[in-house]
């Protein structure tokens, strides 16, 4: 009896030590395929804490690289756009300083407002991934009011002005009795001031003036987008409006010039400012370029130091893995062994 009760304690014992054993192997295995001690926490101690300030810190730095991809692409999508408005804006100028006012060519130019004002409103209008990138921080919202859509508010608006001023609408054939001193003081006042203040807010845009704010590094934020209300795009309107829907074939010669003259003035206003655009968008770009670059050297140097802290020497627990499966297969013969072992055959 003494040697059963012996018996059975060792083979207890030895599945202890197995099962034990069992459990280094699997978490030794584990730290073989990844390259990473299977407990961070237990192999570390005290400096779990490093570790786990490298780790935050990296995951910052990576959520920041990766809003920063998304910027990169809005900005360069407005300065496609704003080159596109700059390129269509000096055409129309230059076309305008070549005829110098004759109205031999007005149709053409009045084609070409048309034209340009849709092209005007489709590019503010532009969307990425499903927000609207001029729209300021009401990216969820078309910013710029179609002005070729039925009802629209901004086309209603010009023609309720025009009618107002001279008592007939833009395609009657009298507005060639429009005086050239008439039309210029319409210009000046009644129309500019659709372009303006809450008549543009309330006719033309539901952008916001404030534009996106994102961090694109640990301690740097920047102003990513540009509105739609910007001055600017706003000339740009009421250029191509002018031109294209004040009965501008129809016009009486110092009637034309008026609108031609004054559309060359915003023109070249407007070019002058979408060239200041473009060069703020470009900073940014610049800036969010090298936040990028900077922050991918520094997650390559946390990287580092996260393993150092959590690699794994290969050759020692390979050489671990190895032992402990000869261990393990020694135990199990023993155990056999001793599961056989009884008094009779002691005896």
């Amino acid at each position: 009896m003494t040697s059963y009760i012996s018996t059975q304690s060792i083979s207890s014992a030895m599945r202890q030590s197995i099962l034990q054993m069992q459990s280094e192997l699997a978490s030794s295995e584990t730290e073989l395929s990844t390259g990473n001690y299977a407990d961070i926490g237990l192999t570390l101690g005290a400096q779990t804490g490093v570790d786990v300030s490298l780790q935050s810190e990296t995951s910052l730095l990576q959520t920041i690289t990766t809003t920063n991809q998304t910027v990169t692409t809005r900005l360069s999508t407005t300065q496609t756009i704003l080159g596109n408005l700059q390129s269509n804006a000096q055409d129309l100028l230059n076309s305008l300083l070549e005829n110098n006012g004759s109205t031999s060519n007005a149709s053409t130019i009045q084609a070409t407002g048309q034209s340009d004002l849709q092209n005007l409103i489709s590019g503010l209008n532009t969307t990425l991934t499903g927000d609207y990138i001029f729209g300021g921080t009401n990216t969820s919202t078309q910013p710029i009011t179609d002005y070729y859509a039925t009802g629209a508010a901004n086309k209603t608006s010009v023609d309720n002005a025009f009618l107002a001023a001279f008592g007939m609408s833009q395609t009657s054939p009298n507005v060639s009795t429009i005086s050239g001193t008439s039309m210029q003081n319409f210009l000046d006042t009644q129309f500019a001031s659709l372009f303006q203040g809450t008549n543009w807010s309330t006719n033309w845009s539901s952008a916001t003036n404030q534009t996106l704010t994102n961090q694109i590094s640990e301690s740097q934020t920047a102003n990513t987008s540009v509105s739609a209300n910007n001055t600017a795009f706003q000339q740009l309107a009421q250029a191509y409006t002018m031109v294209a829907d004040l009965g501008t074939q129809n016009l009486s010669s110092s009637a034309y010039q008026a609108v031609t003259s004054t559309a060359r003035g915003l023109l070249t206003s407007a070019i002058s400012n979408l060239v200041e655009v473009q060069a703020s968008t470009g900073m940014v770009q610049s800036d969010v370029s090298s936040a990028s670059n900077q922050m991918s050297l520094q997650m390559n140097i946390l990287s580092t130091q996260i393993g150092n802290l959590e690699s794994v020497n290969s050759y020692e627990i390979s050489t671990r893995v190895s032992d402990l499966q000869t261990q393990i297969e020694t135990s199990y013969s023993l155990t056999s062994q001793l599961q056989q072992l009884s008094l009779v055959k002691y005896l």
